[in-house]
């Protein structure tokens, strides 16, 4: 990925702030990575889904994640209008 994507990629996610908190979208640490496909001029944004929650907190998380999922792909449409915006979880394993 060239240096001015990724410069635009990391503006988005220091702009996207939880609003519970404050912090931003690099903050959390909830994107662990974003690969670029030049072919198909696409942003795949791979997600660490809050790993693993308790119950009665999963249904929140699914909701904020939902939030921040939205804030993430409208940024990244707004900076790369030509790029398809695509979503993703992250597996550790």
């Amino acid at each position: 990925m060239g240096d001015i994507i990724q410069e635009k990629i990391d503006r988005v996610l220091d702009r996207i702030q939880d609003p519970q908190t404050g912090m931003t979208m690099s903050q959390l640490g909830l994107v662990e990575k974003i690969r670029y496909v030049e072919k198909s001029q696409k942003l795949i944004v791979f997600f660490n889904r809050l790993g693993h929650s308790k119950a009665c907190c999963a249904a929140l998380n699914m909701v904020l994640l939902a939030d921040f999922e939205t804030a993430i792909k409208s940024g990244l449409k707004a900076e790369f209008p030509q790029f398809s915006i695509a979503l993703a979880d992250f597996s550790h394993t």
